[in-house]
Order: structure tokens, then C-alpha cells, then sequence
């Protein structure tokens, strides 16, 4: 299966919704159909803490127009947001695919060090799962997410093909960010695709293969990244380096 990939890069600021939204649906016009859309974490909210309820809300219209939005423009799209369970507010990742919501998980790693833990609940690591859409075995990983192992591993031995990172990875760790995004699709022989924050954040959002090679990226400013994802390339990688052997 042969798709295109879109990454959304853009700077949030936090609790300016309908500036944030407007920047995404702007890019998000710019994706042809039948493809995959990855947008940086709580992209249309920042982390808007001072203002949780009201983000909670905005995140939940947002949710429901981008669902509708992936039907009529034929798109599997992966977003976070705030979402409010049972009286806890978690950074939850929806996937949309064609009009149906097709996965929806908690952040299970907090970032401690930017105040994540004081204002969100952390999901459990037993909902960290892949899904079936139109473009493959999705594995949704959130930022800080990618620094553990034993997150990607299980995501991979559920069968993901393509891992999606929405994330807002700060600026003083941008080579953390390009040195993981780029070693993880090579430990593991998948696709990786990072949408990145810019602006504070560090941007380099990209689209990874499973031998590391960078499709397509983006250092800085907003833009939309565009690359062809080939899935038959997984297999050509693991017969040409079998690694379970």
C-alpha cells in the first residue's frame, strides 16, 4: 500500500483557540485525499492551563468537526487534545479515519519537568494500542512517549506500521527529538512521523522509513511536509536485515 503523509507544523499559543484552529484548518486544506494527516500535540489549545475547562470544551468542538471533516475530505487525520473522563482531564490522541473514530488513548507519559503532571491524569500503559485504518496499522505515540523503549516495543509487537508522534518537544532538546525520531524507525523497521510544535518548540517535524531516511522535513516556521509512505518498504527492510533471527 502506497499513501501520502502530511505533516501540519505550526506554532500554538496557548489559549488562543480560534487563532490556532484557523492555522490548521488553513494547512489542512492543503492535504489531498486519501492521505494521512499528523497534527503537533494539543495543536489547537497549547497547553492552556490556565483555562483547562474552556480547552476541554474547544478541544471536543474541534474533535467533532475534524471527524466530520475526515469523511468529506477522505483523510485519516491524528490529533491530541483535552479531554475531561469522568472529572479528569487527560492529552488524549484521537485518529479519525474516513468519518469514524477509530482510536482514542490517554497520555501515559507525562513530561514532569513542563508541569504536565499538575494538570493532566496519565493514562495506563495497557491502553497504549495500534489500529486498522485505510493506511495501515497506525501506532500513536505522544511526545515524551518516545523516549520509552517498552512503549514503541509494544506498539510494534501489536503490529503498527506507521508510528505518529504528535508532539510540542522544546527547542533546547531539538537533537533528542531528530536523534530519536530517526533511531527508532531504525531499531524497530517503521515508519516514523513527527509533527512537531515550532516557534518555542523545536519544530524538525518529519516523515522517517524504516531505514532511516529522512522523506521529508521541516527545521523551522509553518509548513506543510508532504512524503510517500510505501509499506511494502517494511518487509524489503526486515528480509534485507532480519533483526529477530
Amino acid at each position: 500500500m502506497r499513501f501520502k503523509a502530511y505533516v501540519l507544523q505550526f506554532e500554538s499559543q496557548p489559549c488562543s483557540f480560534s487563532k490556532n484552529y484557523s492555522t490548521l484548518l488553513t494547512l489542512l486544506n492543503l492535504c489531498s485525499p486519501n492521505s494521512l494527516v499528523v497534527v503537533p500535540e494539543v495543536a489547537v489549545t497549547g497547553f492552556c492551563y490556565q483555562e483547562k475547562e474552556e480547552a476541554v470544551k474547544f478541544s471536543e468542538k474541534v474533535f467533532l468537526e475534524l471527524l466530520s471533516f475526515s469523511e468529506g475530505l477522505s483523510l485519516t487525520i491524528v490529533i491530541t487534545g483535552f479531554e475531561k473522563i469522568n472529572g479528569k482531564i487527560f492529552n488524549t490522541v484521537k485518529v479519525f479515519d474516513r468519518g469514524r473514530e477509530v482510536l482514542s488513548r490517554p497520555k501515559v507519559k507525562l513530561f514532569l519537568p513542563g508541569g504536565e503532571g499538575k494538570h493532566f491524569s496519565a493514562g495506563s500503559f495497557e491502553s497504549v494500542k495500534v489500529v486498522e485504518t485505510s493506511v495501515g496499522v497506525l501506532a500513536p505515540v505522544i511526545c515524551f512517549e518516545l523516549r520509552f523503549y517498552e512503549i514503541i516495543k509494544r506498539l510494534k509487537e501489536q503490529g503498527g506500521e506507521v508510528f505518529t508522534v504528535p508532539a510540542q518537544w522544546g527547542r533546547a532538546r531539538r537533537d533528542h527529538w531528530e536523534t530519536l525520531i530517526k533511531a527508532r524507525a531504525i531499531e524497530f523497521q517503521r515508519f516514523f512521523i513527527g509533527a512537531n510544535g515550532s516557534g518555542q518548540m523545536a519544530g524538525s517535524s518529519k516523515i522517517v522509513d524504516p531505514w532511516g531516511r529522512v522523506i521529508s522535513e521541516c527545521k523551522d516556521g509553518t509548513a506543510v511536509i508532504e512524503g510517500e509512505v510505501d509499506l511494502s518498504l517494511i518487509k524489503q527492510v526486515e528480509r534485507k536485515l532480519p533483526l529477530n533471527s
